[in-house]
């Protein structure tokens, strides 16, 4: 069977279309979700403690919005985990698995209160023969 001439030229371009309108679905989408994360954002700069700086959150909460748009802002527990362990990478290795350790274990505290600890105990034996 043959294709008519119109149609075996213009494959490549409806594909390629296809293949753009699907990539772009998702971005078409998130825009009324982004708005409504900033406005979240600029609601809670503004309702933040007066020790926060009010200007550099609303800057941050822009930011964030530019980011997400462009597809470069990352959000959840996976991107969470990549970047605490990016940053262990960034140390010395002993200091690296300590560091490691410390951000897979539970954490206390909260952001409003000033930050998170977390704790890692490391147990070493004396150096030299034992005491009596």
């Amino acid at each position: 069977m043959k294709k008519h001439p119109l149609i075996r030229r213009s494959a490549p371009l409806l594909s390629g279309l296809l293949a753009g309108l699907l990539v772009a679905l998702p971005a078409l989408a998130q825009p009324a979700d982004l708005q409504q994360r900033y406005r979240q954002d600029m609601a809670n700069c503004k309702q933040a403690p007066r020790s926060q700086d009010s200007a550099a959150c609303q800057r941050e909460a822009a930011a964030a919005l530019a980011a997400a748009k462009r597809g470069d802002l990352e959000d959840g527990p996976a991107a969470y985990a990549r970047n605490a362990h990016e940053r262990c990478m960034a140390l010395p290795a002993p200091e690296r698995y300590e560091c490691v350790g410390r951000m897979r274990s539970p954490a206390t505290g909260s952001v409003a209160g000033g930050g998170l600890l977390r704790e890692g105990v490391t147990v070493t034996p004396p150096a030299g023969p034992p005491t009596k």
